[in-house]
């Protein structure tokens, strides 16, 4: 019996693994007219399409079914989003805007034509009824429809268990179906489970299943005047639907963790509407205009998406009673809008678009460019170019004093005095701030490459919050570099600031700390190198996510509570990092104080003010690259 046992556990191991690692192959069932089962559950107009063998038993088949029910862009790229009017596990939500209350109102009234009665399947009981709208990309194109999702189980079937998700969309005909919806009256996910049983009394571990246990297909019922043969998009669609669910019940089954969390701070909602307001006011002037080399459609719909955030941020910050930042002593909630700075503003279009929509502020770069000439007037008076000389490099590096003559400033520095003396052949002036602003301006750092590690620092000098979105690594000298981790043995580079060398976590998170060091972990006395190796690089963080670790470290010596949202932008470097509390302590402090804080911090890090003003002259006179 133990000999058997033991073949039996290494057959089903092998077996399992086999069964995972196999290919998506799913099989066209549209032609077996016997194997038709919700035809005999419903009526005679439902056509089973694909099936395919899975793994993953019911409990994972309604997690993953409930994630593709609130996120169906998952399944289409033309849809943003699914807001859900009504679910019968939960309570409705208070404070609906009269938008998505008459909706939710509408949508009720329809459900009980769109769905299946509670008692419409024989044998199955119905679990649970959720009616989300679907929210497309582009609403000038298609609009959005409500569609009932109903998820059915067997009752009291210890052996197998079936259950059966029924999407109805709010439509009274195929041609009021959008585009991202497959034509048809309603589809169906039908998942089948055979309860695994082992010899004796042998237990089955988690993961571990004997032989094919069960199959996941995907159902239509056609339009009355649509019959067999289906389209071949319809097909396709199927043979889509399927692979999504399957491939994400695997990975349920081995243990994926979602790892990126989008809309921690402000709902997609809101965010994603305003997008849409957004770009259907502002996209096509800017694209048709478009005077840069770069991409047009990359840069503006992801200015376009960074305002939205933006904007949504600002209602929570500024709105009457909001007193959480006032609290802090960041903001005066009751107050208005106390402006906004974008600093390596690059293209304009940030700030085009924040000042037309109303919110007054300003933008500078060290190089014109190209796309503010095609910006309305209004616009370009509030774009500067201008270099940034921190005023903690100022007062710490004698050679770099500037002194005002009238209001044109001369520069005693030789190496801005020669940027000066091109720019006056060339019939410019070179114009340059210290990264001092009014108090509590905001302020705006997006891939500002040289200006993001300084980004928390000048917030600090002036009271202000900011947000920043980190890109390329450079250190408060302006120069490139790695920020470092325990992982590159302290020296992938000779300027990376030692104390975060000696501090830096494990964690790829953004919003760490670096108060303490942790020892070593100890090394395995035996074992494979290769899978050594691969562990440790699995753990460490990419050079973005280090940057990320060490601007956010900056933020938080100064005393900011440091958020993180990930935006959804059409860019790999989408990392928000918003700054708008502060500590009692750094609240306390006067503008000398806090400019001797940030001078140590300066020190610290071993910045270089000639290299910062060199490296800012070279930005003045060269094209170099844009974001």
């Amino acid at each position: 019996m133990r000999l058997y046992r033991r073949y039996w556990w290494r057959r089903e191991r092998a077996l399992s693994k086999v069964l995972q690692d196999m290919p998506f192959e799913p099989e066209d069932v549209t032609s077996q007219a016997t194997w038709w089962p919700l035809k005999d559950l419903i009526d005679g107009r439902w056509l089973a399409v694909v099936k395919h063998t899975c793994s993953f038993p019911p409990n994972v088949f309604e997690e993953v079914i409930l994630n593709l029910i609130q996120n169906p862009n998952i399944n289409s790229s033309l849809l943003f989003r699914a807001d859900l009017l009504y679910d019968s596990l939960k309570s409705p939500e208070p404070g609906y805007s009269a938008t998505t209350k008459a909706s939710v109102e509408q949508a009720l009234s329809q459900l009980s034509t769109h769905s299946v009665p509670q008692d419409g399947l024989p044998g199955f009981s119905l679990k649970r009824t959720i009616v989300r709208r679907m929210v497309p990309r582009n609403p000038q194109l298609d609009k959005p429809i409500a569609q009932t999702c109903q998820i059915f189980q067997t009752e009291h079937n210890a052996n197998e268990q079936t259950t059966v998700v029924i999407y109805i969309p709010h439509v009274a005909s195929s041609s009021e179906i959008p585009w991202y919806h497959p034509n048809v009256q309603a589809l169906a996910y039908l998942h089948t489970w055979r309860t695994p049983v082992s010899p004796g009394n042998v237990s089955v571990p988690p993961g571990l299943f004997l032989s094919p246990k069960g199959t996941v297909s995907v159902h239509y019922r056609l339009f009355p005047d649509v019959s067999a043969p289906l389209s071949d998009r319809l097909v396709r669609t199927a043979h889509h639907l399927l692979s999504t669910l399957h491939k994400h019940g695997q990975g349920t089954l081995n243990g994926y963790t979602k790892r990126v969390h989008h809309d921690q701070i402000i709902s997609q909602q809101r965010v994603q509407d305003t997008y849409t307001r957004l770009k259907a006011a502002h996209a096509r002037r800017l694209c048709d205009h478009w005077a840069e080399q770069t991409d047009s459609s990359k840069h503006v719909f992801e200015d376009l998406s960074i305002a939205s955030f933006l904007i949504e941020l600002w209602k929570d910050m500024y709105k009457p009673g909001a007193s959480k930042q006032a609290r802090n002593g960041i903001l005066d909630s009751r107050s208005a809008f106390p402006g906004f700075v974008d600093i390596g503003c690059g293209n304009g279009v940030l700030v085009d678009v924040l000042v037309r929509e109303g919110y007054r502020g300003w933008g500078f770069d060290a190089r014109n460019r190209k796309s503010w000439d095609i910006l309305e007037p209004s616009t370009q008076r509030q774009l500067e170019q201008m270099i940034l000389v921190p005023q903690p490099l100022l007062d710490m590096n004698p050679g770099l004093r500037l002194e005002n003559k009238g209001e044109s400033p001369k520069m005693l520095s030789k190496i801005l005095f020669r940027a000066r003396a091109f720019s006056k052949a060339q019939g410019r002036e070179v114009k340059w701030h210290n990264g001092i602003f009014p108090e509590k301006t905001f302020i705006i750092s997006n891939h500002a490459d040289e200006l993001t590690p300084w980004t928390p620092l000048l917030a600090f000098l002036s009271s202000s919050p900011f947000l920043m979105i980190p890109c390329c690594s450079h250190n408060l000298s302006g120069l490139r570099f790695r920020a470092p981790s325990k992982f590159n043995s302290y020296s992938a580079d000779k300027l990376a600031p030692p104390y975060f060398a000696s501090n830096v976590t494990k964690s790829k998170s953004v919003a760490i700390t670096v108060a303490s060091s942790g020892q070593d972990d100890e090394q395995p006395r035996s074992g494979s190198l290769k899978d050594l190796q691969q562990a440790n690089r699995s753990k460490q963080p990419s050079a973005y996510a280090a940057l990320c670790d060490w601007v956010s470290a900056l933020a938080e010596r100064t005393g900011y509570e440091i958020e993180k949202e990930m935006l959804r932008l059409p860019s790999t470097r989408n990392t928000s990092l918003i700054g708008r509390n502060l500590s009692a302590v750094a609240q306390a402090m006067d503008p000398a104080a806090r400019l001797e804080h940030v001078k140590r911090i300066v020190v610290n890090e071993g910045a270089d003010g000639e290299a910062w003003v060199e490296r800012a002259r070279r930005s003045w006179l060269d094209k170099g690259e844009e974001h």
